[in-house]
C-alpha cells in the first residue's frame, strides 16, 4: 500500500512540476502572440500607407519645382528689366542726336584715321544694339516657356493634390481602425507583461532607442528630398492618424518651441548627448523638463507648413547634438 500511495505522490509532483513551465510557457505564448499581432498591425499601416506616401513626395516634388521655377522666372524678369531699360536709353539717346546720320558723321572726317575710328565707333554702336535686342528677345522667350512650365506644374500640382486628399482620408480611416486595434492590443500586452512581472512600458530597440510613435504609422526613406525654397529634407515624416501619441526615443530632457515650418516643436535631448527633434505636432504632453525612454510627450499633428490632410511627425537625429543624420535606419532598427 505505501509502495502505491509513494507512486501515486511521486506522479502527482511530477505533474505539478511540468505543469508549471506549461504555465509560464503559454503566458510568454501569449505576449508572443500579441506583439506578433501589433507587428501585423504596423505592416497594415504601411502596407495601406505606400499609395500614399508615393503622392505626398510626388506633391512635394512639384510645389518644390514650382518655387524653384517662379524664382528662375523671376530673375529673368529682373534680366529683362536691366536689358530693356538699357535699349529704352539708346533710344533716347539716338532721338536726342536726332537719329545721328552716320554717313555724315563718317565723310565729315577729316582725315582717313579720323575716317576710320568713326566707322568702328558706328560698327561697335550698331553691334551693341543689336546684341542688347537680341539679348531682350531671348529673355522674353525664357520667360514665356518658363511661365508655361509654371502653369503646367501648377496643374500636375491640382491633379496630385485631389489624388493626395483622396488617398489621405482613405489611409486616415484605415489608419484610425488600425490604431484602434492596436490600443485594444497593446493594452491586452500591458495586462500580460504585468501578470509575469515583465515591464509594460516601451520595449527600446537598437541603440537603446524606443520609437517615437506610439501607434500606427507608416514612413518611407526620403532623406535629402527636394523641398521648397531649395532646402532639402533633412529627417523622416512618420505618417500617422492625428492625435497618435509621440513618445521619447531616449531618457533626457525635452523643451518645446514653434515655429513657422515646424509648427509645434520638441527637441529632445538625450543623457548620452544625441538629440532628437519632432516637429508638426498637434499637442504636448510635457512640455519641459526630464523624461524617460517611451514617455508619451506629444501628440501627431499638422502644424506649421504640414497639410492637413497629411498628419505626421517630422523626425531629426542629431548625433552628439551636431549636423543631422538619416533617421531611416535608425526607425527601422527601432521598431
Amino acid at each position: 500500500m505505501r509502495s502505491g500511495k509513494l507512486t501515486a505522490v511521486l506522479a502527482v509532483l511530477m505533474a505539478i512540476s511540468l505543469l508549471t513551465p506549461d504555465v509560464a510557457l503559454a503566458a510568454k505564448s501569449e505576449i508572443g502572440q500579441l506583439e506578433d499581432q501589433l507587428a501585423d498591425v504596423r505592416a497594415q499601416a504601411e502596407k495601406a500607407g505606400e499609395a500614399y506616401s508615393e503622392a505626398y513626395w510626388v506633391l512635394d516634388k512639384t510645389n518644390a519645382s514650382i518655387a524653384q521655377s517662379d524664382k528662375e522666372l523671376a530673375q529673368l524678369k529682373e534680366e529683362l528689366a536691366v536689358a530693356s531699360a538699357s535699349l529704352s536709353e539708346r533710344a533716347v539717346e539716338m532721338y536726342r542726336s536726332g537719329s545721328v546720320d552716320y554717313l555724315m558723321l563718317l565723310f565729315s572726317a577729316e582725315t582717313l584715321d579720323e575716317m576710320l575710328m568713326r566707322l568702328e565707333y558706328v560698327q561697335r554702336l550698331g553691334l551693341q544694339d543689336a546684341e542688347t535686342i537680341a539679348h531682350v528677345k531671348t529673355l522674353q522667350g525664357e520667360i514665356n516657356e518658363k511661365r508655361s512650365q509654371v502653369l503646367e506644374l501648377q496643374e500636375t500640382q491640382a491633379d496630385e493634390a485631389a489624388k493626395l486628399k483622396k488617398k489621405s482620408d482613405a489611409l486616415q480611416d484605415k489608419l484610425a481602425d488600425i490604431q484602434a486595434d492596436y490600443d485594444a492590443l497593446q493594452a491586452k500586452l500591458d495586462a500580460a507583461r504585468k501578470a509575469t512581472n515583465q515591464p509594460a512600458s516601451a520595449k527600446p530597440g537598437a541603440n537603446g532607442m524606443v520609437f517615437p510613435v506610439k501607434g500606427a504609422y507608416t514612413y518611407t526613406d526620403t532623406w535629402g528630398a527636394a523641398r521648397s525654397g531649395g532646402r532639402s529634407h533633412q529627417g523622416t515624416d512618420i505618417m500617422a492618424s492625428h492625435g497618435t501619441p509621440l513618445v521619447a526615443v531616449m531618457s533626457g530632457t525635452i523643451r518645446s518651441k514653434s515655429n513657422t515650418l515646424g509648427g509645434l516643436t520638441i527637441w529632445l535631448t538625450a543623457d548620452n548627448g544625441w538629440a532628437f527633434y519632432y516637429a508638426h505636432l498637434n499637442g504636448y504632453a510635457k512640455t519641459s523638463g526630464r523624461v524617460s525612454a517611451g514617455e508619451v510627450i506629444g501628440y501627431v499633428g499638422s502644424t506649421g507648413n504640414a497639410s492637413a490632410s497629411a498628419p505626421h511627425c517630422h523626425f531629426e537625429i542629431h548625433p552628439n547634438g551636431g549636423s543631422a543624420v538619416n533617421p531611416y535606419p535608425y526607425l527601422k532598427a527601432m521598431e
